[in-house]
């Protein structure tokens, strides 16, 4: 059985550190992601601070089981035409690697669902790279439908 709960001020170290450690796992393509690994301490705080100060804009969580920290998820969220109202966008969920296996994730994901249409969100969505196959694997098994689109990003020069 597992908590997912709400981030509070305290959870800031905790939750730059699985960031770090999501990161270490996830990143394979650089490119893609423009250096987000090599961000400061202080960025990853203003990012959270941000976060707490407008959970109109997204919310983050931290997912427990028996007072261990086993994950996070970042879930921001946007205004749809196309969904007619507001979506919710998992733009991270992780489960540390000791606790995969084990059922957390599905059960984070339904934690996370039943938030989502709590809250009167009209969508869940998410992407997951190519190069993690498993992810891709995981949220199939969960009634996810993948849809091809192509990912776009632009980065200021620096």
């Amino acid at each position: 059985m597992i908590t997912v709960k709400r981030c509070a001020a305290e959870d800031c170290d905790l939750w730059i550190r699985l960031n770090r450690e999501f990161m270490a796992f996830e990143i394979k393509d650089d490119e893609l992601w423009g250096g987000a690994d090599q961000a400061s301490d202080e960025a990853f705080q203003r990012d959270f601070q941000y976060a707490l100060d407008n959970p109109q804009k997204i919310t983050l969580m931290m997912i427990e089981s028996d007072g261990e920290i086993v994950g996070f998820a970042n879930l921001p969220n946007i205004v749809s035409i196309w969904a007619h109202g507001r979506v919710l966008i998992i733009d991270d969920l992780y489960i540390r690697e000791k606790y995969r296996g084990h059922g957390f994730g599905r059960e984070a994901l339904d934690q996370i669902e039943k938030f989502a249409w709590a809250q009167g969100f009209a969508r869940l969505q998410f992407q997951s790279e190519k190069t993690n196959p498993a992810a891709r694997a995981f949220y199939e098994s969960q009634g996810y439908s993948p849809a091809e689109m192509y990912f776009y990003v632009k980065y200021p020069e620096q």
